[in-house]
């Protein structure tokens, strides 16, 4: 008898303590459990607790924030299959990381994925244009870098990003796909290799 009522009181626990987290900690515990969102059952739960978070954004105007939003960003969290390399066979998926580098002062930023097991570097070098809503920038990608092979976009590669969520660890964006994008502070941005 003992048993069942000492579980019941940590259960009792965990849900006071879960609920004691804060929106950005519910968040962050719902993306690691989410596998960067490759966990599909994940998304509904994870996408309704970036909507909480948006809601409660310390910096409404990302663009007039460049010492935020300048930097080296990984992405944790994505609805982009595209992203993800879901679509490609297992060797040709993103691994270990994912990164994004703005430096908003220049309105340059590269994308980066690892692959064959993090063998093989490729990156997308894009041009940032502010919009006048200080929250979203069009995108026109450039170059892409195949391992070392630079490969010109087409002028038909375009899109465009709102960042819905910045403060000093974490943004979230949108793109013009409807994707979702959660990313934390990962370092210095190197727009440039």
């Amino acid at each position: 008898r003992a048993r069942p009522r000492r579980m019941a009181a940590a259960v009792a626990i965990a849900c006071v303590l879960g609920a004691a987290l804060s929106p950005k900690a519910r968040l962050l515990d719902a993306v690691a459990k989410s596998n960067q969102g490759r966990n599909l059952a994940s998304r509904p739960a994870v996408n309704a607790l970036i909507e909480d978070l948006e809601r409660a954004n310390p910096t409404p105007d990302p663009l007039t924030a460049p010492e935020k939003l300048s930097a080296c960003w990984r992405m944790i969290y994505t609805t982009s299959d595209g992203i993800l390399g879901t679509g490609r066979p297992w060797p040709f998926r993103p691994r270990p990381l994912i990164l994004q580098h703005i430096d908003a002062a220049r309105l340059r930023a590269k994308n980066e994925e690892w692959v064959l097991g993090g063998a093989l570097r490729n990156a997308v070098l894009a041009q940032l244009t502010p919009r006048a809503d200080k929250a979203t920038v069009d995108v026109q990608f450039e170059r892409f870098k195949i391992g070392p092979v630079p490969v010109k976009a087409p002028e038909s590669f375009k899109g465009y990003l709102k960042t819905t969520y910045l403060d000093d660890e974490l943004r979230i964006s949108r793109g013009d796909k409807g994707n979702l994008f959660v990313l934390e502070r990962y370092g210095e941005p190197d727009v440039d290799s």
